[in-house]
């Protein structure tokens, strides 16, 4: 990609996401492109470029999002459509861009069809796991409470990540790994989540308590319940 191309490009992600809350400000298009970069090491097939134009372009909607009641992936996969050709991408892959970004979003449940969707989903998926997804959680949860006092593990009863910022852990987070489609991105799902496993036993430990108590089968992993 020429450099004055990836230039633009993080130039519209940044001005897009300049009023950004939470975790999906522009640190972390950065850090979605660096790892869909990384991952595509592994993919020679990969058009390398549509993907980084797809990482730098795929959360641009979010500030339309909330007053247009629509998805965030929808409007950033129409914005984007809307650029590409200016920045010299042809209609084939502006195509290829704009459908990675329509199928990133872990909410809708789309698998996407091409190569370079999954590298895309993947790595913004990775984004929340691991340090990096425990601070992006409270910093999305800021305006919630941290756990549910008489049941932080939601032991007994369904987790309600809209209330409480810990039951995101068992509504979405501890879910990811699963739905990771390239080995590369399984591994290092696999080391983020046993950080985040650390981590959780430690805030039970700190509430004084016993781990083995949040899931029966406790063996190094919370448990993921249905909601």
């Amino acid at each position: 990609m020429l450099d004055s191309t990836r230039t633009a490009l993080r130039e519209i992600a940044a001005r897009a996401l300049a009023e950004a809350r939470g975790c999906h400000r522009v640190d972390h298009t950065h850090r979605v492109v660096a790892t869909a970069l990384r991952l595509a090491e592994a993919y020679p097939a990969a058009d390398r470029d549509a993907l980084e134009a797809a990482a730098w372009l795929h959360d641009i909607g979010r500030a339309r999002e909330r007053a247009e009641h629509r998805s965030h992936a929808a409007l950033s996969a129409e914005m984007a459509a809307e650029v590409l050709p200016g920045l010299g991408f042809d209609d084939g892959r502006t195509a290829l861009i704009r459908a990675a970004i329509a199928d990133h979003r872990f909410a809708e449940g789309r698998v996407p069809a091409s190569l370079e969707g999954r590298l895309l989903q993947d790595a913004d998926r990775l984004d929340a796991l691991g340090a990096i997804g425990i601070a992006r959680t409270f910093a999305e949860g800021f305006d919630r409470e941290f756990y549910a006092p008489d049941d932080p593990f939601a032991t007994a009863r369904t987790p309600d990540d809209k209330r409480y910022t810990l039951d995101h852990f068992f509504v979405k987070l501890l879910r990811l790994p699963a739905t990771l489609h390239t080995p590369e991105a399984r591994r290092e799902a696999a080391e983020r989540l046993a950080t985040m496993t650390a981590f959780l036993q430690a805030f039970a430990a700190e509430l004084g308590i016993d781990p083995a108590a949040c899931g029966g089968e406790f063996s190094g992993t919370f448990p993921v319940k249905d909601g």
